[in-house]
């Protein structure tokens, strides 16, 4: 029985990239596999672990490269001794900089990875150091994303630093306007699906039928989404303990080491919700439609 589920969930992970799914335009909800939505998107990560953990050094390998240039190492955030070895920049204009290159430069990581450690097509290193149109679909979509889990944290601040006004009218209006910013994310989820599409570069359905599609399933998205977000915190906690006893031994070797390996943490990050985004849509497009 092991062996068949082991072989039902290998024969979808070769699926991944490679099936037709736009044909089917029905519009009925479709039942998401819990069990799929929270722990396949790790499968798609363990599946060519080793063509992810190549991809990873050499983009990582870039944006730390790209951090000393711009001596926006992650150590500087941390440590003043950090700071005074190696120059950290203090202007915020060199760190918005930063912070786009280095956003411009995962796009270009998941456009590769996608294409060869998930749709398992051979690696062209030409296409490597190669900025394309979907790699700018694929920053876009980023920063969307980044915008839409920022709006809680706006939402609170407006919240706490506002003045009451004395009339109910534009009080109650103010906070119908500010509490969006909790319950759009919410919405947003269920068509998070949306961007493996942007990965996949294919057209992508009406908007229409990822509301209908995702209904029922909103709780499931949130739950596996939070999985990833619990996996992740525990990771990056254990690499700031590891961070710091490396710099502790040797300052410049453990900031360059430490650098190099928050960086393709930063890239697993990136790719394990991009797996999250990859399952949902073959589960509500390509494996339900198989199915029928």
């Amino acid at each position: 029985m092991m062996k068949k589920f082991g072989n039902e969930v290998l024969a979808k992970l070769k699926s991944i990239g490679n099936a037709e799914f736009l044909d089917d335009r029905s519009v009925n909800p479709v039942s998401a596999p819990f069990w799929e939505l929270s722990f396949l998107p790790i499968g798609i990560l363990l599946f060519r672990f080793k063509r992810f953990l190549y991809l990873s050094f050499v983009y990582a390998l870039l944006i730390s490269i790209l951090a000393f240039a711009t001596r926006s190492v992650y150590n500087c955030n941390a440590d003043a001794v950090v700071d005074s070895f190696f120059g950290c920049s203090s202007s915020f204009a060199v760190h918005i900089t930063f912070f786009m290159l280095r956003l411009l430069i995962v796009s270009v990581f998941l456009r590769v990875w996608y294409k060869s450690a998930v749709c398992g097509a051979p690696l062209d290193k030409g296409e490597m150091f190669v900025i394309t149109m979907r790699d700018w679909k694929i920053f876009g979509s980023i920063l969307i994303a980044i915008a839409m889990l920022c709006l809680p944290i706006l939402s609170y601040y407006i919240l706490a630093d506002r003045v009451p006004n004395p009339d109910w009218r534009i009080e109650s209006l103010f906070f119908a306007v500010v509490s969006a910013g909790f319950w759009l994310p919410l919405v947003a989820l269920r068509f998070s699906s949306m961007f493996a599409f942007v990965l996949d570069g294919r057209q992508r359905p009406p908007l229409r039928l990822f509301w209908n599609r995702t209904a029922g399933n909103t709780l499931k998205i949130l739950v596996a989404l939070s999985l990833m977000m619990i996996l992740n915190a525990i990771m990056f906690l254990n690499y700031d303990i590891f961070a710091a006893f490396m710099i502790k031994q040797n300052l410049a070797a453990g900031v360059i080491v430490g650098d190099l390996l928050y960086n393709m943490l930063f890239l697993l990050m990136a790719a394990s919700f991009a797996s999250d985004s990859i399952v949902q849509r073959e589960a509500l497009f390509c494996w339900y439609a198989e199915e029928e």
